[in-house]
């Protein structure tokens, strides 16, 4: 009688610890779980994102840029500006990433389609590397935003390192150039903020107090006033011709000789291959070119 009692006792000994381990493993399989958050992508940005936080795709966006290999045979769901959402509704995602300057388009249709949509900035690098920090909580991928935050703010720390041995801020002009028409990039463009995050000044800063516009009408004269240490010219859309555009603009008019950029050998053409008009994974190359030009290895 006594040792059955005994028995009894340990059975439910068991019995209570195997009750107590069983929410453990139901936490572990919840979290598996939770964490294997099915995305479809329609932007080339997002989706360069999204590979460094190694998140499950289903769909991806219709391109000619390169996408990480291991998503290049997934389903695609059309262009950023216009995609498919009947295709993106079928693969049924459980977030659907859009570019952010695309959302008065497509938020209306994004709720008829009753898709849980996250809208993804890549305006400016600030905004840039604010995403990928929602991007992360969104799909329960926080440690993977967070290094990859990490690594970039490395990148940028490095430059400004640099930027800190200066004696004084190189004054820089950013044309921004598409055929024959040229603006400059202010502070809320993505090449300018760019240049604020290095430690320049950007003259533009000096002939505009709106916050809104990312690129502004200029004339020479007041170029030549500011008179920069370093004009950066950005070719966009038609690359070839808007240099060209660019080279005549400079030949002919003898005026842009008189500016210490120009004398000095200063006047940089950003290579499209690592520069953009939006933030994107290779954003660290553009902020260690950037080093490279304003600060060399000082």
């Amino acid at each position: 009688m006594k040792f059955k009692k005994i028995c009894s006792v340990f059975l439910l000994s068991a019995l209570i610890l195997t009750g107590c381990s069983k929410p453990s493993n139901d936490e572990s399989a919840n979290k598996e779980s939770n964490n294997n958050v099915k995305v479809v992508s329609a932007t080339v940005a997002a989706t360069q994102v999204l590979d460094k936080l190694d998140a499950t795709l289903v769909g991806i966006p219709t391109t000619k840029s390169e996408l990480p290999e291991k998503y290049k045979n997934l389903p695609e769901v059309g262009q950023a500006m216009n995609p498919d959402l009947e295709i993106v509704a079928s693969l049924e995602p459980d977030v659907f990433i859009v570019d952010s300057i695309f959302k008065e388009n497509v938020e209306k249709s994004m709720k008829e389609y009753n898709l849980d949509t996250f809208y993804f900035e890549t305006g400016t690098y600030t905004k840039f590397l604010k995403s990928i920090e929602n991007l992360g909580n969104k799909i329960n991928k926080q440690d993977e935003a967070e290094k990859l935050i990490k690594e970039l703010k490395g990148v940028e720390e490095s430059v400004v390192e640099k930027s800190k041995k200066q004696d004084k801020k190189p004054r820089v002009a950013i044309l921004f150039g598409g055929g024959n028409n040229f603006m400059l990039a202010t502070k809320s463009s993505y090449l300018g903020d760019l240049v604020k995050t290095v430690g320049a000044e950007n003259i533009a800063d000096n002939l505009t107090d709106s916050v809104d516009s990312d690129y502004i009408q200029f004339s020479l004269e007041q170029i030549i006033k500011e008179n920069p240490d370093y004009i950066l010219r950005f070719a966009h859309g038609n690359i070839e011709e808007t240099k060209k555009a660019f080279d005549d603009s400079f030949d002919k008019n003898p005026a842009w000789d008189t500016l210490s950029a120009v004398k000095n050998g200063k006047v940089i053409d950003l290579d499209s291959s690592i520069f953009n008009v939006s933030a994107n994974i290779h954003v660290k190359d553009s902020i260690n070119k950037l080093g490279d030009i304003l600060y060399g290895d000082k």
